[in-house]
Parts: C-alpha cells; structure tokens; sequence
C-alpha cells in the first residue's frame, strides 16, 4: 500500500544509466519500476554496461557546462561513498575505489591548447599535478596525474541492482515491440508492471533508443578491451595521434585482473573479436602497465570483451517530452563511452 501511495516512476532499461537513475528516484521518495530485456551479468552483446572499463574519466570540454556539471557531481558522489564505505567497514562493497590516474597526450590537442591550464576538471579532482617532461614516456606531449576511481563493473552493477531490489523497486524482464512506436511500448511496459498509474517514464534504453524512440542519431561506437591478470598500480590513459587512437590500464578493484584496451570504431555493429585490435592492444599497453607483465614480458590474457557504446550524434539527450497520448516521458540515452560517470543526481 505504500507503495501505491508515491508517485510511480516506470524505467525503460537495466543499464548503468537505468539503475543508477531508478536508484536515485527511490532514495528521494519515488515508486519505481524497471522494466529491460537485459540485466547485469548476463553478457549479452546488447547490453552495453557489462563490458565497460570503467574508470571516472570526463568526456565533456569546458563549453558543455551541463555535462560538467553532471562530471563533477558524479566524481564527489563517488568520492563520498568510498569514503563512507570505508568509515562503515564495508570497503570495495560498491566496486568503487581510488587509484592514481596518470593521463598521456601525443599531441597539443583541443583540450589542452593552453597546456595543463586549460583542463576544465584540475580544480575538480583530488592531488592533481603536471608530469615533469622528463618523466614523460617517449612520445608524450603532455602528462598530468590526477586521483581517480576505478570501478569493478560486475560488483558495481550487481551492487546498484540489489540498492534497487533492497529499496523496493520492481523488475521486470521483457522484450518491449517498437514496431508501433514508443506509446505502444510504454503501454506494452505499463501492462506488464501493472499496479498503480505511471507518473512518469524515463527512457534509459541505451543503443536500443534508436528503435524505442526512433532516434536516427543514436549510433554505436564500438570498442574492444582485454581482460588481463593482476590489478594495475593505477589507471592509465594514453591519447594518440589519432582521434581513435586510445590506450588505457584500468585495475579492477578487488577481482585480481584489470582492463586494457582500447578501440573506438563508430558505427560499428559487429561484436565479434578481432584478433588484429587483440594483438595491437596487448603490445600497445605493455609501457602502461610494466607490473602485469610476466617473465616472458606479456600480459596473461583473462578474456576478451566487445561492446557498443550507446552514441549520439549532438550529444546525450537528457530532456522531457510529452507524448501525444499525454505520457511524460524523461529521454535519458546517448552517453556513448561516459555512461557510467553522468550520475544523476538531477
């Protein structure tokens, strides 16, 4: 009965974006239903979120004060829950942890036009520094060393997925039809949660927002990355010459491996390996992360994952629409590779 007695909120998708979203709306009062195909841990190609990195890393240049802000807030949300998990002895519980991120530029780019000044997110993040030039790997332009959060994906998933369940929010697994367009879905969704009247939707449906909302702009951006054994000292982040030339070390807390990688390849749909990207990745990141060599000076590969980030052209859509039949609907899709740094605290 108390359930029925907030306002009800139905979420399309169990991504990163969809929990994290749904978590927040039951911690500020809401009645809150979740309604995806896919859920943590299942590894399916279609579900972006389990084969993320994932690190706190901003996407966002100085001029998209919106996605600054959302940045921001995420690295000091986060900086308070590991600081509060630790007080509480319950340290690692959310997959969070704080590690020194060392970041590489090749080159002079956009970002940096003016050298380190010109990093918007200096001011944001703990015991920032400039790299001294001769500490630089060869080939560096520009280096600089930053506090930063590594995440295990699977426990942080798993973790906001339980939040939800421990909170009452209600999960149901189904396969939405888009054939006739988004109010029908709504409507399909509404059905199968049954219960009290929707109040609102938040559309978190990730890749998929390019049927669900009949988003052209929605495109995938795919990326393959390599699990290896040992937890890197750190994270490390190395952009090339290329636009599409990244190298990255991210340590997975607590689980004994980490993440390397990494390609970024727009619209792209296949996710299937690539043994060339596999073999580039293992060679490139050696300088990143000389401690998870062996004896013979290679990485022990754990596995290989292949992911589509969920992108849009002109950037994420976080805006309200009402539809037609009188639906409110939250548009909330389109982070590409960021997803799990936008934390909405809205």
């Amino acid at each position: 009965m108390a359930h029925e007695s907030k306002a009800h909120v139905l979420v399309i998708g169990a991504g990163v974006i969809g929990l994290q979203t749904a978590l927040t709306l039951l911690r500020a009062g809401y009645a809150v239903s979740i309604v995806a195909e896919y859920w943590p841990g299942e590894g399916q190609p279609g579900y972006t979120s389990d084969w993320a990195g994932a690190h706190w890393r901003t996407h966002a240049s100085a001029e998209d004060e919106e996605l600054c802000e959302w940045d921001t807030r995420t690295y000091r949300v986060w900086k308070e829950m590991v600081k509060q998990e630790e007080k509480e002895g319950r340290k690692g519980e959310s997959g969070l942890a704080v590690y020194t991120s060392l970041h590489y530029w090749d080159t002079q780019a956009p970002e940096i036009s003016n050298g380190a000044s010109s990093l918007w997110w200096s001011s944001v993040v703990t015991n920032f520094s400039v790299i001294p030039p001769s500490e630089l790997p060869d080939g560096v332009h520009l280096g600089v060393s930053f506090s930063a959060f590594a995440i295990n994906v699977p426990r942080y998933l798993a973790y906001l997925l339980s939040c939800v369940e421990n909170l009452g929010g209600r999960l149901c697994r189904a396969r939405l039809s888009t054939e006739s367009g988004i109010e029908a879905a709504l409507k399909q969704a509404r059905i199968m949660v049954g219960g009290p009247s929707i109040h609102a939707y938040v559309n978190a449906s990730g890749i998929g927002a390019r049927q669900f909302a009949r988003d052209e702009a929605v495109e995938p951006i795919r990326g393959q990355t390599l699990l290896v054994k040992g937890e890197a000292n750190g994270i490390a982040t190395r952009l090339g010459k290329s636009k599409n030339d990244i190298r990255i070390v991210i340590p997975r807390p607590g689980a004994g491996s980490s993440i390397i990688g990494v390609t970024k390849e727009p619209g792209i749909w296949d996710t299937s390996v690539s043994e060339d990207s596999k073999q580039k990745i293992l060679q490139g990141c050696k300088e990143l992360a000389p401690e998870l060599l062996g004896k013979d000076g290679e990485f022990e590969l754990l596995g290989v994952q292949v992911g589509l980030r969920p992108a849009r052209r002109g950037g994420p859509r976080v805006a309200a629409e009402v539809l037609h039949g009188g639906e409110f609907v939250i548009h909330e899709y389109g982070h590409s590779g960021a997803g799990f740094v936008p934390f909405p605290w809205y």
